[in-house]
């Protein structure tokens, strides 16, 4: 039996073992829930997908006929034809039906998007139509402009050409499911991809004109760098493309201004870029042909430029009001490029890794792709997944392994295959590294899945939670373990016939929440928790700088834990922070935003001093000084809000859904917890997790404890909860 699948409930003996054998064979199961609400070979989900309603009665006839196994249809370009009631010229297109491997570098594959190539809010009509195999068949926007560049304005023309939308019977919920296990080889028989970005306009002129220019020149000066130090690279900050003169004209390029810059983001943030399914089609198959209207991209090329230029020349440029974009280009391009290196010879360097087994390194890399590709954008959720499997598969056969997954089924809710890929990848990882995806409680949508379940479902919701495991040195932690080399895996049980999917696991209350400050609440919130801390922490520091070492979760950068001379950069931080905050009371005439200051400035002095936040003296000094100077004030508080590295690392801590809130426990333990943590919340260690956790009484309907993300406790992130006295793991269930 699978222990890690243990079922605690009293479900009926043989209902267990179908539910058990039917994974284990890898056989969508259904759940009396699903089962009940959703009629046989009817897709839940079916109201957005366009196509299906276009399949719908009898006036497409018979022109889908049932695919032979391993088979798939082409369109045969045959012509155009004037349409009998209208002026309008229509393309002809005749159905082949081929064995796909038996047609290798015989077809094109298209990949483009469905809906608005650019729009986000667009209601497709399905207004144009194309004739397949005698019929009239309706097809989007974007799919029309798409045939139309390649059979009437170019010379591309592709004499047989797959197209999901058309080639695939998007009405047959079988059909649809046989079709996704066959798209990898589909599209890497192909002899190319044809990509269609949509129609030019003016952003992508001008983008293609600034790479066309700026690309080769990029490509020369890393050479240059690199023959100067070539084990050096190239780091942020040591080029700027946009303003150096120097730079332009020792390599001959022309200035481009802000906004040629702003239509060059706006460009790569149309809609193909960031579509989950175009990562297989891009990754199956080098040989692409990408096309913006007449204008043609090179892959490579772009992607040497998001390297290049998001990676170390972006810090020049002023992108207000795409910011967002401007990180979401960063994160496709790094994700292409991670997916084409995990398909070569190259496995993790980690220490954790070497100690897993073939199938163990298979199912960590699937969480990790289904983590990473949150951000990615699928017009059907339950695609997140069964996006994935193409990967799992690829990976499972360079290892050796035969995969148990999730195989794509439209008959489920999304809810459901979320759900089910998290019991398989928590039996088969041993890790609970999944439950730090959990977006905070007040940005939740309300759902049937447990609070321990992360929404892969929901677009956006994992990609915003900026997990402590995703920041530099993150993956150093290692709460639940003696050493990182030599982890201890979870123990945790699922209670899959139970409505409430609670997760069973073993876990050490290391303590309650007594204290709860946010980050906006201001800089003297956050200081004036020091004053509840003891004056020595549990490893022997002192209550600034187990505060200072908290607010950037232990860690800078380069290093964990951070280095001793991260306190002088705290100490900048606090200095522009406490000018900042007197020179704004002078200035609105208020008295009691000062004489806060200056208390709270005094009662540290007092009781827990420490270099890195000034007397009650030094600051009057430091202010007077300022006041004196106000056009030198205002230089130096530029210049440290502008160069404090401080200010840096403590950004990443409260990134993400509202960020993260500091925690006093009551035992004067200090963390770093989320947004929605309240007094009485509870700190547990589970076993094996690299993390603590923050969970919640259940009321008193359901038992068990509600997730509300994950938690740092400074002096505790490296096993030395394991060595408390009396510390013994126990029952704890989430629900």
């Amino acid at each position: 039996m699978l222990k890690a699948m243990r079922v605690l409930s009293f479900a009926p003996r043989g209902r267990r073992l179908i539910r058990h054998y039917a994974l284990k064979a890898n056989i969508p199961f259904h759940s009396r829930q699903s089962s009940a609400a959703i009629p046989i070979n009817m897709d839940p989900l079916a109201s957005i997908n366009p196509y299906v309603s276009l399949k719908e009665g009898p006036r497409l006839g018979n022109v889908y006929e049932k695919l032979p196994s391993g088979s798939t249809r082409f369109l045969r370009y045959k012509g155009r034809q004037q349409a009998s009631s209208t002026s309008e010229s229509l393309l002809v297109f005749e159905f082949e039906t081929h064995v796909v491997v038996d047609m290798r570098s015989k077809y094109s594959a298209l990949s483009y998007t469905w809906g608005h190539p650019v729009l986000e809010k667009f209601e497709d009509e399905l207004s144009h139509a194309v004739i397949c195999s005698g019929r009239r068949m309706p097809i989007g926007l974007n799919l029309n402009d798409a045939f139309q560049h390649m059979y009437v304005e170019s010379d591309i023309a592709p004499p047989l050409l797959w197209v999901d939308a058309l080639c695939i019977n998007q009405r047959d919920l079988v059909e649809r499911a046989e079709q996704v296990a066959l798209m990898t080889s589909i599209y890497s028989n192909a002899a190319n991809v044809i990509v269609w970005l949509g129609k030019d306009d003016r952003d992508a002129q001008e983008a293609h004109a600034l790479l066309s220019e700026y690309t080769p020149a990029l490509r020369e000066i890393a050479l240059d760098i690199f023959s100067r130090n070539p084990s050096g690279g190239i780091r942020a900050g040591m080029v700027n493309l946009y303003d150096d003169a120097n730079l332009h004209d020792k390599y001959h390029l022309a200035p481009k201004t802000i906004n040629t810059w702003k239509a060059l983001v706006r460009f790569l943030s149309r809609r193909w870029f960031s579509r989950i399914w175009i990562v297989q089609e891009m990754v199956f198959n080098t040989s692409h042909l990408i096309c913006c209207g007449p204008l043609r991209f090179s892959w490579p090329d772009l992607d040497t430029f998001v390297s290049l230029v998001f990676g170390a020349q972006w810090h020049g440029l002023n992108f207000r009001g795409v910011e967002q974009e401007t990180i979401k280009i960063a994160r496709v391009f790094t994700f292409h490029r991670e997916i084409r290196m995990s398909a070569t010879d190259s496995l993790s360097t980690e220490p954790r890794f070497s100690l897993l087994t073939n199938e163990e390194k298979l199912y960590d890399y699937a969480q990790s792709y289904l983590l990473s590709s949150a951000f990615l954008e699928a017009t059907d959720p339950r695609d997140r997944v069964f996006a994935l499997s193409a990967f799992v598969n690829s990976y499972a056969t360079k290892l050796g392994v035969k995969p148990i997954w999730l195989r794509a089924d439209y008959t489920l809710q999304a809810t459901e295959v979320v759900l089910r890929t998290a019991q398989i990848l928590l039996w088969k990882t041993r890790s609970l590294d999944m439950l730090s995806y959990v977006s905070d409680l007040s940005c939740r949508e309300q759902s049937d899945l447990p609070s321990w379940m992360p929404h892969f479902h929901v677009p956006g919701a994992v990609a915003s939670v900026e997990s402590l495991l995703d920041m530099h040195q993150g993956r150093k932690y290692h709460a639940g373990s003696s050493s990182s080399a030599e982890p201890t895996f979870s123990e945790t049980y699922l209670r899959v016939d139970s409505p409430g999917h609670e997760l069973e696991s073993q876990g050490y209350l290391l303590d309650t929440v007594d204290e709860v400050v946010h980050f906006d609440s201001g800089l003297l919130s956050i200081l004036e928790i020091c004053l509840g801390l003891p004056q020595r922490g549990v490893n022997g520091q002192a209550p600034v700088e187990v505060l200072w070492r908290t607010l950037i979760a232990g860690r800078t950068d380069t290093a964990f834990p951070a280095p001793e001379e991260t306190a002088a950069d705290f100490a900048d931080f606090v200095k522009a922070g406490l000018i900042g905050i007197s020179m704004e009371a002078l200035s609105s005439g208020e008295r009691e935003p000062l004489v806060r200051l200056l208390t709270v400035l005094s009662e540290i002095e007092a009781r827990c001093p420490h270099p890195s936040i000034p007397t009650v003296d030094a600051f009057n000094n430091t202010l007077g000084s300022a006041l004196s100077d106000l056009g030198g004030c205002i230089e130096m508080l530029t210049e440290l809000r502008a160069n404090c590295p401080y200010r840096t690392m403590i950004s990443l801590t409260h990134w993400g859904q509202k960020g993260k809130a500091v925690f006093r426990s009551r035992k004067g333990f200090l963390g770093l917890a989320p947004h929605s943590t309240q007094v009485g919340d509870e700190v547990w260690l589970l076993k094996g997790a690299n993390l603590f956790y923050i969970l919640r009484d259940g009321n008193a309907e359901s038992a068990g404890k509600v997730l509300l993300g994950e938690g740092y406790v400074h002096g505790f992130m490296e096993g030395e909860a394991l060595r408390l006295d009396g510390m013994n793991y126990s029952v704890v269930v989430l629900r």
